[in-house]
């Protein structure tokens, strides 16, 4: 009886698999069992499954590396600084512990009214000679908790532009909605430090066009969309936002904050 394609399959399985391979040499003949040939089965496998890792990271990685060259060329793109457009450098989710550890001793900072605390971890001391700032702020943000960070390398040597995203604890407000602000960041002999000073033009404006990327877009978008969600199932925190939008409170942007910045395309 003549056998289909899946009995000659089936046997084929069994003679590989079932049996011991024999490889010949110049020395001879050598017998391979099967147990060694699963082994060397699933090792192809798992090296094949890193390689397909690093690779897929490569991308990734190649964000941390761009040359003045390459930053450069970002200025020289032809795009709005008003519209969302295709990526041009790729963030990093959560890629340094120490610069997370950073953002989150500034946010704890700014949250106790550290003005002191906070001249050290500010290129411009001047904006925190006084806690009057601070204090007003905390009026109504208690807390910065689940911190993310989302990190584009900047303009300069050794800079960050980094979103930042978290969920806000409020006061007199039930759901803790989200927050996505933007720092500046550099890291000198001094460490990492928020560059709060005067920004050049060129510095400036490659700031607009990262933020225009459209994969951070895509987080705005998402931040505001929660929010949505959380004020459509909380009034007091529809409220609070009602409140905010009548007064004109000076904070470190007070709408990154809540998360109600505009992203760049409607």
């Amino acid at each position: 009886m003549k056998k289909n394609i899946f009995d000659r399959m089936s046997d084929s399985y069994d003679d590989f698999h079932l049996k011991d391979s024999e490889i010949k040499t110049k020395k001879g003949v050598v017998k391979v069992s099967p147990k060694i040939k699963l082994a060397l089965g699933w090792s192809l496998f798992v090296l094949c499954c890193v390689i397909g890792l690093l690779v897929i990271q490569l991308p990734a990685e190649r964000g941390r590396e761009l040359t003045q060259e390459d930053k450069k060329a970002v200025l020289d793109e032809k795009v709005s600084l008003d519209e969302e457009h295709d990526t041009i450098v790729p963030y990093q989710k959560d890629a340094d512990k120490e610069l997370n550890a950073f953002v989150k001793s500034y946010l704890d900072a700014i949250v106790n009214c550290d003005y002191i605390g906070l001249q050290d971890m500010v290129t411009d001391p001047s904006e925190f000679r006084t806690p009057d700032l601070l204090k007003k702020k905390a009026e109504f943000i208690t807390g910065y908790d689940n911190i993310t960070v989302y990190t584009k390398v900047g303009l300069d040597e050794g800079s960050y532009i980094a979103f930042v995203v978290s969920n806000v604890t409020i006061t007199g407000v039930n759901s803790a909605p989200y927050d996505i602000s933007m720092l500046y960041i550099i890291n000198g002999a001094r460490g990492y430090l928020i560059n709060n000073s005067a920004l050049s033009l060129d510095t400036q404006e490659y700031i607009e066009k990262v933020k225009g990327d459209k994969d951070i877009q895509k987080i705005y978008r998402s931040v505001e969309k929660e929010n949505e969600k959380l004020k459509e199932q909380d009034q007091s925190l529809q409220e609070f936002f009602d409140i905010i939008s009548k007064r004109d409170i000076e904070v470190d942007s007070a709408a990154e904050i809540l998360g109600t910045e505009e992203s760049s395309e409607e």
